[in-house]
This record gives C-alpha cells, sequence and structure tokens, in this order.
C-alpha cells in the first residue's frame, strides 16, 4: 500500500490542550535535536535540548513513561552503578553516565511528538531542517569552491568547526535520510521534485566526503527499509542481502590482508579499523566480564595503533565490550530492547517521523561499525529520540498502555 495513502487512513492523535506554540516549540525543538547532535555545542543543541526536554517534561505524563519503560530504565540504572564501582577511572565513568542519562531524557519530547504533534506539522518540520541544512552545505562547498582541492578544504574546515569530520558526514547522512523520508509521503508533485533535487545534492555530497563507512550504513539502510516495506519473496532478499553486507564487512575486518591479497585493493580508512579492532579485543580479553569503565578508553596504555593514539574504540560493538565487559553488555543491549519495545512496523511504514527514527537507529547501528563513539550524545540521545519517534501511536498498531490507576 502506497505510504501516503496509509497516513492519510489515520487521524492525526489528538493534541489535547496543548497551546499551538508549545506543540510547534516541541516539534521544532525535538527535530533540532535529532538534525544537530553530531553539531558542536556552540550551534546552540545544549540549549535547544533543554529546551525541549522542559517542553517534554511538562507535557509528559511521567507515571506513564516510568511505568512503560520501568525494566529498560531500572536496567540502566544498575549497569550504571556498577560500571562507575568497577572502572578503572571512575571520575569519566560517571562522565559517561551522565551523557547515558541525559540521553534518555530525550525520549520524554520525541514521545510526545511522536504521539501528540499533527503529521502534517512533522513533515513541514522535516521540510524546513531538510531545505535549511542543504543549503548551508551547498554554502560551504560554494565558499570552499576549488576545483582541485574541495575535499581538503572541507576536511580542514569540518576539524576547525565541527571538532571532527565524521560530524559532519552523520549530520548530512540524517538530512538525506529526511529527504528520502519527505519524497516517500509527499505527493504534490512541484514538491516532489524540488526535494528529489535536494536528494541528488545529498548523495553527491556523500560521495564528496568519501566515508567509506557512510555509505555502507546508507546501503543497509535501505536493505533494512526493504524488508520492513515489502512481504514475501523481496523481504527475504531484502534480509539475505543486509545480513550479507554485515557478514561481509565482518570477514573484511577479520581478514584484511587475505581481501588485500585476493583483490589487490586497498581497504583505505578499513585498513587501520581492523588493526585497531584487534587491539580492542586484546584488551577486552584482559578484563572480560564487567569491562573497564565508560568512556575509560583515552589514555590507557596500549591505544596506540601503527603509531597513532585513539581516543575511543571507533567501532561501538566494541566499545560497549571493553567499557561494560561480556555481562554488562547484555545488560545494555538488554535497556536498549526495553526502550524499543512499543516499536511499530505499522507506524514506521505509515508515518513520516516513524520511518526516519527506524532508518536513523538502522544507520547508526550500521555506521557504529566502522567510526562513532557510543558513550556520548551521538549515537545515544539520536537512538533514545529514535526509539521515541517510534512508538506506537494511537489508531495505529497495538497503543502504548497508559500507567495503572493508583
Amino acid at each position: 500500500m502506497n505510504a501516503g495513502m496509509v497516513i492519510a487512513a489515520h487521524e492525526d492523535p489528538p493534541a489535547g490542550a496543548c497551546p499551538a506554540w508549545q506543540m510547534h516549540a516541541l516539534v521544532f525543538t525535538t527535530l533540532f535535536c535529532l538534525f544537530l547532535i553530531p553539531a558542536p555545542s556552540s550551534y546552540g543543541t545544549p540549549f535547544i535540548g533543554i529546551v525541549a526536554l522542559a517542553l517534554g517534561l511538562y507535557r509528559t505524563d511521567i507515571a506513564r513513561f516510568c511505568e512503560n519503560y520501568r525494566l529498560a530504565l531500572w536496567a540502566t540504572l544498575f549497569l550504571i552503578m556498577t560500571n562507575v564501582a568497577v572502572a578503572l577511572m571512575p571520575g569519566r565513568a560517571l562522565a559517561g553516565a551522565y551523557d547515558v542519562m541525559r540521553s534518555i531524557l530525550l525520549m520524554l519530547p520525541a514521545l510526545w511528538v511522536a504521539e501528540h504533534a499533527p503529521r502534517a506539522l512533522v513533515l513541514r518540520g522535516l521540510k524546513v531542517f531538510a531545505v535549511a541544512l542543504s543549503l548551508g552545505f551547498g554554502t560551504l562547498c560554494l565558499a570552499l569552491a576549488d576545483s582541485h582541492a574541495l575535499m581538503p578544504h572541507i576536511y580542514a574546515w569540518s576539524e576547525l568547526h565541527f571538532g571532527n569530520v565524521h560530524n559532519l558526514v552523520n549530520m548530512s547522512a540524517v538530512v538525506l535520510l529526511a529527504l528520502v523520508v519527505i519524497l516517500l509521503f509527499e505527493r504534490r508533485p512541484g514538491q516532489r521534485l524540488f526535494f528529489l533535487v535536494l536528494l541528488f545534492f545529498g548523495v553527491w555530497f556523500q560521495w564528496l566526503l568519501k566515508s567509506e563507512g557512510t555509505y555502507l550504513a546508507l546501503i543497509l539502510c535501505g536493505f533494512a527499509w526493504a524488508a520492513l516495506q515489502f512481504g514475501g519473496v523481496l523481504r527475504c532478499l531484502a534480509i539475505v542481502a543486509l545480513l550479507g553486507g554485515l557478514i561481509g564487512y565482518g570477514l573484511l575486518m577479520s581478514f584484511p590482508e587475505a581481501f588485500r591479497a585476493v583483490t589487490q585493493l586497498s581497504l583505505g580508512g578499513f585498513e587501520i579499523r581492523a588493526q585497531l579492532n584487534t587491539r580492542v579485543l586484546e584488551l577486552v580479553a584482559e578484563r572480560p566480564l564487567l569491562g573497564y569503565g565508560m568512556s575509560n578508553f583515552k589514555d590507557l596504555p596500549g591505544t596506540v595503533v601503527d603509531g597513532m593514539r585513539f581516543f575511543y574504540p571507533h567501532q561501538i560493538y566494541l566499545e560497549a565490550l571493553f567499557s561494560f565487559g561480556v555481562v554488562g553488555s547484555a545488560l545494555f543491549v538488554a535497556a536498549l530492547i526495553g526502550f524499543f519495545r512499543y516499536s511499530s512496523r505499522t507506524a514506521i511504514v505509515s508515518d513520516p517521523l516513524a520511518m526516519l527514527g527506524f532508518l536513523t537507529a538502522v544507520y547508526l547501528a550500521s555506521k557504529g561499525l566502522t567510526d562513532m563513539k557510543l558513550i556520548a550524545l551521538q549515537p545515544l540521545g539520536m537512538i533514545t529520540l529514535a526509539a521515541g519517534f517510534m512508538a506506537r501511536r494511537p489508531g495505529i498498531g497495538r497503543p502504548v498502555p497508559a500507567a495503572p490507576v493508583r
């Protein structure tokens, strides 16, 4: 069924007595957090995040939230307390705990927007951010235009203004996913053409940035979307392709020399990642059960690989093992499952916000294979925002239960 037809079949959820300005503010600040979390704090995300949280706390039924997600919240609290207790450097583990907790709090405005904001308002907000940020990327390219060195200039600018080029890569990737969602739900031909042009520019911008991990993540997003959208043979093919990509990447990281010998191709940035992965696994083997503690990788002896010192493992799954150990990682996964427990396939395929949340979660899970820090507002805050966006709405699938009357 056409996505636009599906969404039209469901009425917008009631907004209760929420004033229009609060609704608009919640939509704007929540989407701002999703798109701008990868940007440095100088771009205003911390302040906007506080506004979104304050409005979310004011509008959300906290008792209902705690009741629905109590197991995930208790698992997270127990994990944090245990991790700080066993950490080599407890102070750094506490800093990591702060990032975890403020990421979870972002679910409050995300859940409210998903449940109450009119779909037309959300789609309009996505368009505003997609256009504004695409224009920003285009302006950056024009300002740094050099027929022989545009990419190095963008990298240098990113290091100076964004702290790391991967922050710019991730932000532009989420904008690209938002453009895909807009095209899937927008029915007006003129606007579809306009956003299709922006989509082509977004693809070109990703090609310009030359992030192999982002290419892999975006391809896996496509397979995951197909597996969710279609049924029968197409779904099976999409799942096989998704698993094949993950297995292929795992083999590539495990046997880089064999791949290079057979194909005579350079692995580029993947080669140093493979060496780093091996070193992290060696460290995990020394403290396998409870790990070293959150944010304890920096300055740890033995984190120099090929003459380069790394401040984090650059692979979120290995970082989880390093930080929490096998036991703690299992608890961490259980907490994540608890936060996504109300995710709805029906909402994802019929609602633009839920679909963007799904694609963002898949992107982060895939990009985390190659280059991302786990214990940070990026990606944890974006993941919890995605969990809130993907939760079932009234009238779409099985509703999220209300807290019991006491």
